[in-house]
């Protein structure tokens, strides 16, 4: 017998031209856009550069959108350093 599968399509959240402009001039980031809308992260960053190209060639500016920064904390090489150390005292043990 053949197995019948079924595929749930995913539902694609929409929203208007008026709904996303609303929500870039009340956020700073576009996590706050992405929450407002209920799109997905990825697709409000494609819809926001495709809408600021857009409109700048027509003379008009959107405010500019944070990207959330990560505060390095330590640097990379002293993280290199720490792992060696511990794969050194793991390696003794065995």
């Amino acid at each position: 017998m053949a197995e019948i599968i079924m595929i749930q399509k995913q539902k694609r959240v929409r929203c208007s031209n008026k709904e996303f402009l609303t929500a870039v001039y009340s956020s700073k980031t576009y996590a706050e856009i992405a929450e407002k809308t209920g799109q997905k992260l990825s697709s409000t960053i494609a819809r926001y550069s495709r809408t600021k190209k857009l409109l700048s060639e027509q003379g008009v500016d959107i405010p500019n959108i944070e990207q959330p920064r990560i505060s390095k904390s330590r640097n990379k090489v002293d993280d290199m350093i720490e792992i060696v150390k511990k794969l050194k005292e793991h390696h003794k043990g065995v």
